[in-house]
């Protein structure tokens, strides 16, 4: 996922394994945003849960038969 700050326009990519557990994280404590640190400025920038809810990859569905 890629997240830009809106202080220093600085772009950067947020893995999936940290996606994945930044989500839990949030739906835990049922947070609407996720605080990620700008890796240049270093200041806090808000994710949307939803958003992040996007790039999560889904579980694979097993057949059943």
């Amino acid at each position: 996922m890629n997240v830009r700050c809106s202080y220093c326009r600085q772009s950067f990519n947020l893995s999936r394994d940290y996606l994945v557990q930044a989500l839990a994280e949030a739906q835990e404590k049922r947070q609407k945003y996720h605080a990620v640190e700008c890796i240049n400025c270093r200041k806090m920038i808000k994710v949307p849960v939803s958003q992040m809810k996007r790039f999560v990859p889904q579980p694979a569905e097993e057949d059943a038969g």
